[in-house]
């Protein structure tokens, strides 16, 4: 229930401006982002302290590095976008929180050999490892009964070179249902103070594919973003989930029923800066989420990338919100006019920023409002500035209360 006006006025008066701070943004506005994992961590630090209820919906389909390994043993989706961002938004103010931190952020040696590694992980298990044995009692009480079940689950062919602590922490196999990644995100809660709601869009196992301008088809998502493979020599046509490379046929995952919940109530929708295919698109394809997003009568904002995004090879601006567009409207019955999927878009004030311009007269024609403002700034350049950024949000969200 909502503090009427006149008590929460009353109530600030008497609190320190820190206390009246973290009063204001415990009851903060619920903003919703559409992302991966990485897209967003310095602008969480500064969401924080204006909300404590942002939501994050991310994407459980990364198919390299640590997360590659433990999908392949243990048929889950992929949880390294999910324990970034659940780190990104801890709220690490003490010595502990920071120990803590840095423990589920920790990665093993990618060189040492699988026994050694063993090793390493049983001493954590048993409260050894000097990072853990730092711990308050009840934190490391509560970090080594995970790790030990852990441990059990993890076969002997387990590949633990440059494992990170915090995916592994997903592969305890007592955890099963529909939510069945959401006991580990809880653990990262009890460990930590997590400033904010992080869910995968959709807990299928299943990989992102897409196809090409020249006919081909990639599927896995570490061949799309050009961090560990070149980037792509031409552009994606069409992004789909499939079950694998030997399982090409496109197939549907349903929006988790929580994650609808949460689309539908929140005070803005924001597709925000990351990977335009990869973090955001793929983010669109399960069914329902046009649907929840349709429903939602509260500003939808899409935030265009700034810099070089290979994902969005010979995309202009106008293709970029078509794009989206399209995969919103793609499982709905009757689609909805644009404005009902994107009411907003946020610019800065250069338009040089944008590949193809900013199409005015197309925007207008789609019903979606133009904002602009400065949002670059001589540090923060050729990206957002994190601050402004957050209060040109804040402010599109104020606006339309």
């Amino acid at each position: 229930m909502r503090v009427k006006p006149t008590q929460h006025t009353k109530l600030t008066s008497v609190l320190s401006p820190l206390d009246a701070q973290r009063s204001a943004a415990h009851q903060g506005k619920s903003l919703l982002f559409f992302s991966g994992g990485s897209a967003l961590r310095s602008f969480c630090q500064p969401l924080m302290e204006a909300t404590h209820n942002s939501v994050h919906l991310v994407t459980p389909f990364d198919s390299g590095g640590s997360s590659a390994t433990i999908r392949r043993h243990f048929g889950l989706p992929g949880v390294g976008d999910i324990r970034n961002r659940l780190l990104a938004l801890s709220h690490n103010m003490t010595q502990e929180q920071d120990v803590v931190a840095r423990l589920l952020g920790y990665r093993l040696s990618s060189t040492a050999a699988q026994h050694v590694l063993r090793e390493h992980l049983t001493s954590m298990a048993e409260g050894q490892d000097p990072l853990v044995r730092s711990l308050e009692i009840e934190k490391r009480q509560m970090f080594c009964h995970k790790m030990a079940r852990v441990l059990q689950c993890l076969p002997e062919d387990f590949d633990l070179n440059g494992a990170s602590i915090g995916n592994l922490l997903f592969v305890d196999t007592l955890c099963a249902g529909e939510d069945r990644l959401q006991c580990s995100i809880d653990f990262f809660h009890q460990m930590l103070d997590i400033r904010g709601v992080v869910r995968p869009i959709v807990e299928c196992n299943l990989q992102i594919a897409a196809e090409l301008q020249d006919g081909s088809t990639v599927i896995g998502q570490h061949l799309l973003t050009a961090k560990e493979t070149p980037a792509l020599h031409s552009a994606i046509t069409k992004l789909y989930l499939c079950e694998s490379e030997e399982n090409p046929e496109a197939v549907d995952c349903s929006l988790l029923s929580k994650n609808r919940a949460y689309i539908e109530q929140a005070d803005i929708i924001c597709y925000p800066p990351g990977s335009f295919f990869t973090s955001i698109v793929a983010n669109l394809l399960p069914v329902g989420v046009g649907d929840a997003v349709s429903r939602n009568p509260n500003p939808k904002v899409y935030i265009p990338n700034l810099g070089n995004d290979p994902e969005q090879l010979g995309m202009s601006l106008e293709d970029c919100v078509l794009t989206l567009i399209s995969y919103l409207r793609k499982h709905t019955e009757q689609p909805h006019p644009p404005a009902k999927y994107i009411s907003t878009i946020l610019l800065d004030v250069n338009e040089k920023y944008y590949a193809g311009g900013i199409p005015f007269e197309r925007l207008r024609e789609l019903g979606i409002k133009v904002v602009q403002r400065d949002l670059v700034t001589m540090r923060s350049a050729p990206y957002y500035n994190d601050e402004l950024l957050l209060k040109s949000v804040l402010d599109i969200c104020q606006d339309h209360s």
